[in-house]
């Protein structure tokens, strides 16, 4: 196994070099100008993102009675909705289901839920094995390396 590449130092040695550090802020700079171009062929842009903001602000103001009415919906469809305070509950509140139907391995999706838990560890070190489906995070933890996401 190779060593766990450090994202973050590997980004800064990448941009001490001057013609990679323009050719990054040149492709920003592109990605502004396309984002530009897209609000500009929308008349309503600037109401509709005003929208989205309202709908964003009632929903964290409401989140509580929003998570309850899916908790009330889901189990009237058969599902059973776990509440977890923290990462520590989340864990073991998966582990004791997986437990339960004596699981040692699984494969499981993307999440990022999982990931800020420390999911795939805490099942690890509890003897299960976990096996990442999707591709580039299957890589990633073939090189043991944590996951990485872009963000635009």
């Amino acid at each position: 196994m190779t060593k766990p590449i450090n994202q973050a130092g590997a980004a800064e040695q990448f941009l001490k070099d001057q013609a990679h550090a323009q050719q990054y802020d040149q492709i920003l700079w592109n990605a502004r100008l396309k984002r530009d171009q897209g609000a500009a062929a929308v008349p309503e842009w600037e109401q509709l993102r005003e929208i989205a903001s309202q709908i964003k602000e009632h929903t964290l103001t409401h989140l509580a009675d929003y998570l309850e009415q899916f908790e009330a919906q889901a189990k009237q469809n058969g599902i059973q909705v776990h509440w977890a305070k923290d990462a520590v509950e989340h864990n073991q509140i998966v582990y004791t289901i997986l437990n339960s139907h004596n699981v040692k391995s699984l494969v499981k999706s993307k999440s990022m839920l999982q990931e800020e838990c420390g999911m795939v560890p805490f099942l690890e070190q509890n003897g299960i094995t976990v096996t990442e489906s999707d591709l580039g995070e299957r890589i990633q933890q073939l090189d043991e390396e944590p996951p990485s996401h872009i963000v635009m």
